[in-house]
């Protein structure tokens, strides 16, 4: 191909906006540029977390064949992973799940990557801004929450080498990023999977560890992994953002057991207690989901009344939708869609 250009539309989680950029690095390294639009090559990075995901998918791929109209287009990423028949519908010349960024560069050039395990920075497809650097640390879950496609898509729990990390969070230092974001889909079991144990707190340390490093920040954690020297570190680092973004996903304890969440609401409120005694000007930010199956009038009250009692500095609401390979696909109970839209409203959407 003579016009050596591409362009990458990435959707979903901070998980994507990394991968995108790795896919970008990679791209760079075989002499390709990228362009706002006509690009030779458009890729779309889905999500598939939600029904509503999928839809800003289709939105985006139809944005990205106007704004490309003789593009090659290649749609990857969570949605082709689980519902690969759908996506085959709506017109791709090629489709790729996750972790198919070699694949990708095989396909396109012809040749292998070289850039499997390098850290070369392509500002631009790191972050909208340009002052923060999203990390990728590991990726997967073995969680299995039953409304969650994640295990499905994105696998097993997977962590990067210490090395790997250390080495790439320079690379961003170097190039001038104020701010490095660690992200992973279950960041606080970084490490479980390759050494066996824990090691979440001992790379944060070593990163802080890096000349130069402006901020360093967590983008998202269960409250089960909020370790007393996480805290601890957190309370004596000023480069450790004081923030934490951690999920509840309900405030009602038997909505919590339908979720297979690993907690209940007295566990959360005492890590808070904890978090706020140790760090008295933390940011807590959350998740909710609204209208899970079953969930009754009594049931969102209890979410609606804990939500206040803590008191998150922000708050993220997430409509139910589900997806069909999921346990909560089964479940009875069923909400209704305008009762789903009337509680997601007072809880401030």
């Amino acid at each position: 191909m003579k016009k050596k250009t591409y362009k990458i539309y990435t959707l979903g989680c901070k998980v994507n906006q990394y991968d995108s950029a790795d896919l970008a690095r990679r791209f760079e390294a075989i002499g390709w540029r990228a362009v706002d639009k006509k690009a030779a090559i458009a890729i779309i990075n889905t999500c598939a977390v939600t029904q509503t995901a999928i839809r800003k998918d289709r939105r985006m791929i139809n944005k990205a064949k106007k704004e490309n109209p003789q593009a090659k287009v290649i749609i990857m990423g969570c949605w082709p992973q689980v519902y690969l028949s759908d996506v085959k519908k709506v017109g791709a010349d090629m489709v790729f799940g996750v972790h198919s960024r070699d694949k990708i560069i095989k396909r396109i050039s012809g040749q292998d990557s070289p850039l499997a395990a390098t850290c070369q920075i392509v500002p631009g497809f790191v972050s909208t801004s340009k002052t923060r650097y999203f990390l990728k640390i590991q990726d997967g879950c073995n969680q299995f929450c039953s409304y969650c496609i994640i295990p499905y898509t994105r696998g097993r729990l997977r962590s990067r080498s210490q090395r790997e990390i250390i080495k790439e969070a320079q690379a961003a230092v170097k190039a001038s990023f104020a701010e490095i974001v660690l992200s992973g889909i279950h960041l606080g079991l970084y490490g479980v999977d390759r050494y066996k144990s824990n090691r979440l707190v001992e790379l944060i340390k070593e990163i802080l560890k890096i000349e130069n490093l402006g901020r360093l920040r967590l983008s998202s954690i269960e409250v089960t992994e909020i370790s007393s020297g996480l805290v601890k570190l957190m309370a004596n680092n000023k480069r450790l953002c004081p923030h934490l973004h951690i999920p509840l996903q309900s405030g009602s304890n038997r909505i919590l057991r339908l979720m297979n969440r690993p907690y209940r609401r007295v566990d959360f409120k005492k890590k808070i207690n904890y978090l706020r005694r140790l760090i008295p000007k933390i940011a807590i930010t959350t998740d909710v989901i609204v209208g899970f199956p079953g969930e009754k009038e009594k049931d969102f009250q209890e979410t609606y009344d804990f939500i206040r009692e803590i008191k998150f500095s922000r708050l993220h609401v997430f409509p139910f939708s589900s997806h069909p390979r999921t346990m909560a696909a089964k479940l009875p109970g069923q909400v209704p869609p305008e009762v789903i839209e009337a509680r997601a409203k007072k809880l401030g959407i």
